[in-house]
């Protein structure tokens, strides 16, 4: 298996990346000892990355485990930080870590959109912020804020949301962006309903490229 090239390992690599850089700015304390956590991880990841194993084996790697593991453990820190766009980049990518596993055992993988998760609920509420852009609160089991600047997202509606890392628009902040797909859930998705919207993905495609 080509774990080399896997959008998910290069993701978990971008995580530490970007963990080691936002994690200065998150007001918390043990904030040196959180980032030491998380760059002795850049080890694990090179182990994940040039193990060449299958996935549902590598899943269960012991590399793996423990950067699922940290990840969980220095998250439980940062969710008590001041709610601010450094606080919510690093909480997507310690989370991505966390879930880590669970996305590998989706096997191989062709598509970067395949690479992160997705989740289906109601839009709880929507309040235009400025010309064409709409903030909505987003409830898929818990409570998501997104941002978005197509009318089709209305209150009361179902939708899925690609779960991306933090866009800031002004004052506010978007933790994913909607997909135009309805799912009949609430949840995250499994690999096979994310396949069977992989027509309305194209966009997340780009974005998930775009961040390696």
């Amino acid at each position: 298996m080509d774990t080399a090239s896997d959008f998910r390992i290069r993701l978990a690599e971008k995580g530490v990346e970007e963990l080691e850089k936002s994690l200065n700015n998150v007001k918390v304390q043990r904030r040196k000892e959180l980032i030491r956590a998380i760059s002795g991880l850049k080890s694990e990841v090179q182990i994940v990355k040039y193990s060449y194993m299958p996935f549902e084996e590598l899943a269960e790697l012991e590399s793996v485990v423990k950067i699922s593991e940290t990840a969980k453990s220095v998250l439980e820190v940062v969710l008590k930080a001041e709610r601010d766009f450094h606080q919510l980049n690093s909480k997507y990518w310690l989370e991505y870590l966390a879930h880590l596993p669970e996305l590998l055992k989706r096997g191989e993988i062709e598509k970067a959109y395949e690479a992160i998760r997705y989740f289906s609920g109601e839009i709880v509420s929507s309040v235009q912020i400025a010309d064409n852009l709409w903030l909505c609160s987003f409830d898929c089991g818990f409570k998501m804020e997104i941002v978005t600047n197509s009318q089709e997202f209305k209150a009361g509606g179902n939708a899925v949301v690609s779960f991306l890392p933090p866009r800031q628009f002004g004052d506010v902040i978007s933790e994913g962006m909607f997909v135009s797909a309805r799912l009949d859930k609430k949840g995250g998705l499994t690999h096979e309903e994310i396949l069977s919207i992989k027509d309305r993905l194209g966009e997340v495609e780009s974005i998930v490229l775009s961040l390696l």
